[in-house]
């Protein structure tokens, strides 16, 4: 099939015709949405494998970060600073998309199939002989720079758990538990690309697992609570996390003054990708 292909000075594609192309649609920084409350069981002697053995707990939890995006197709979300993908709330025509362990430093980037704008002026725009859309030059196309695949899991403890999600990571206690937040551990591991560059990623698929986290409030609980993975750019690199997402189970065990932070239910049989693109040139904010 006859088409226009274009690429980069350093010989990368930036759009072939060919292909169904995105574009950017919106960018800016997330915002406060809500809290989300962890959840705790509501008796010692009920089912953990029932969900309505489960109860909210009685004090704030994770908040939630996010933007909302109006008549979406297939939107596809980078982030340039913290965040882990935790949900989505849809009402009516409008998406409102979430992220645990974000700020409100944290930039987006959100792309989304290009189609037929209709706005005036020259530009170029093109159709499969189906007469399916695939590119229109009135939208900032995405380019995808590089795909990193996560680390994999730290070293082992002597219960068999890692102490970091990935090899080379840290832990990063954000908050203990209290009357106000709930405890908070984020664990991570830095790539880096080039320095002096921002970069922003997407995690098409994730992973979950559990965290065994002997400081709770210290010396007083150990507490076991879900995270979720996500990846995020900054400048220089990409990071991968996992993090706590919002309405986790948690759990308190009694202290154990020789524990260590680890981590359980890791899946370790495959690892995911990030996408990964540069923020410069890129209009921010853009809506």
């Amino acid at each position: 099939m006859a088409g226009l292909v274009v690429g980069l000075s350093d010989s990368s594609l930036l759009y072939d015709t060919n292909k169904i192309s995105f574009g950017l649609v919106k960018a800016g920084y997330l915002s406060y949405v809500e809290n989300w409350r962890r959840l705790r069981l509501r008796g010692v002697n009920v089912d953990p494998n029932i969900g309505s053995s489960w109860v909210e707990q009685g004090i704030p939890g994770d908040d939630q970060f996010g933007f909302s995006i109006v008549s979406p197709v297939a939107p596809i979300v980078f982030l340039s600073g913290r965040g882990v993908v935790t949900g989505l709330k849809v009402n009516g025509n409008t998406w409102t998309y979430l992220f645990a362990g974000a700020s409100a430093s944290t930039k987006y980037y959100c792309f989304d199939l290009m189609r037929d704008d209709g706005l005036p002026g020259p530009y170029l725009k093109t159709r499969e002989a189906s007469n399916v859309f695939t590119f229109n030059s009135n939208q900032i196309p995405l380019n995808i720079v590089s795909s990193i695949v996560a680390p994999d899991r730290g070293p082992l403890d002597r219960h068999g758990r890692p102490f970091t999600t990935y090899l080379g990571g840290r832990n990063e206690r954000i908050s203990y538990q209290s009357t106000s937040r709930s405890a908070s551990v984020h664990s991570l591991v830095d790539i880096n690309i080039e320095s002096g560059t921002e970069y922003a990623a997407f995690l098409s698929w994730s992973r979950s697992c559990g965290i065994v986290d002997p400081d709770t409030i210290p010396g007083a609980y150990t507490t076991t609570y879900g995270m979720a993975e996500g990846a995020f750019g900054r400048s220089g690199g990409i990071s991968f996390m996992f993090a706590p997402p919002g309405r986790t189970t948690s759990q308190d065990w009694p202290p154990d003054g020789t524990a260590s932070i680890g981590y359980h239910s890791l899946p370790v049989d495959r690892r995911p990708s990030a996408l990964v693109i540069k923020t410069g040139g890129l209009p921010f904010p853009f809506n």
